[in-house]
């Protein structure tokens, strides 16, 4: 199974959000945070993955990232998953991932420090703070046989900026 790990794009900014006495979940994409995140879609479109799942944390900003990537890997479905929030537990997401069935490809959309977190353990067993993934980042992790700690196989860490000269 191969797992696209994307970070959502740059959203609006949390203190003056916080400000207007607004949830965080709430927080939007910013214009430009959608302008570079549909570049970078594009950029995904010459990878040709085999994605079957889409999905993404609850949260405006990652449902927003999501909306724009699932023409780019052919998804017309996207899911909704707590276990994708901001302050979501490492072990939560790596025994959801261990428990879904198997399928070729699935593309999971969420936040840092925690995507960072999820792909050092799956990568190496444990978190060390060392993969902090920029807005709008993506990476391919590979596994041959079951999602797991440390059972998992870097294919590829793009940041936003590859990703949309790839589209042009």
């Amino acid at each position: 199974m191969d797992l696209l790990i994307i970070r959502h794009a740059a959203a609006q900014d949390r203190e003056a959000f916080a400000r207007e006495g607004r949830p965080d979940n709430e927080r939007p994409l910013t214009q430009r945070g959608i302008d570079r995140m549909q570049m970078a879609a594009r950029g995904l479109t010459t990878m040709a993955l085999p994605i079957e799942r889409l999905v993404t944390s609850p949260a405006v900003r990652a449902v927003q990232t999501a909306e724009i990537v699932a023409p780019a890997i052919e998804q017309r479905r996207i899911e909704q998953e707590g276990v994708f929030d901001p302050d979501a537990p490492i072990g939560a997401m790596v025994e959801w991932l261990r428990k879904q069935p198997r399928v070729d490809g699935m593309a999971v959309v969420g936040h840092e420090p925690s995507l960072g977190q999820l792909a050092e353990c799956l990568l190496a067993g444990r978190p060390a703070g060392n993969m902090p993934m920029k807005k709008g980042g993506m990476m391919l992790i590979r596994f041959d046989n079951a999602v797991g700690y440390g059972n998992g196989q870097l294919v590829w860490a793009l940041p936003p900026a590859v990703l949309r000269r790839l589209a042009e």
